[in-house]
């Protein structure tokens, strides 16, 4: 096997995957939240897509119930590193199982991973990742929204 520059990984700057960090650990899960998507809130959503892009007949989405997965596990209760010098929201993303409608869907946010890495300049950088499963009264998955959470730290 070849590996060549564009395809190299330096062990110093791998993840290292950390079952906990301070207060933080791999497995913790909130309450279940219910999330009660209603014609109103259908109406809204629709309203907005067609002010942007015209009147489109577009399938709502997790992303329409849970537009920002880390705020959303946040407010569930699950609990945010504290003590580093920096914390940013590293993106998010959404996967859909099937198709959303009006009704009640449960939401259970959990932390899934925890990773660690040290920059080249020795700054620390420990990466937390909180995914929440909606489901709709049968049990049934409907989709998976995830956020991650970057925090730096000071040089070693």
């Amino acid at each position: 096997m070849t590996i060549d520059s564009a395809n190299r990984v330096d062990a110093e700057t791998a993840w290292s995957q950390l079952s906990e960090c301070g207060e933080v650990r791999v497995g913790m899960v909130a309450p279940a939240q219910t999330v009660n998507v209603s014609r109103e809130h259908i109406d809204r959503i629709r309203s907005a897509i067609a002010a942007v892009v015209g009147d489109v007949d577009v399938p709502l989405a997790s992303a329409d119930v849970c537009p920002d997965p880390l705020v959303f596990a946040m407010r569930a209760g699950l609990p945010r590193l504290a003590g580093f010098d920096q914390t940013i929201d590293g993106g998010s993303t959404w996967r859909d199982e099937a198709p959303l409608g009006i009704g009640l869907l449960y939401a259970v946010s959990e932390i899934t991973e925890i990773a660690e890495r040290r920059t080249a300049g020795g700054r620390q950088l420990v990466r937390v990742v909180y995914s929440t499963r909606l489901t709709d009264t049968r049990g049934e998955l409907v989709g998976v929204a995830e956020g991650t959470s970057i925090h730096i730290g000071g040089a070693a």
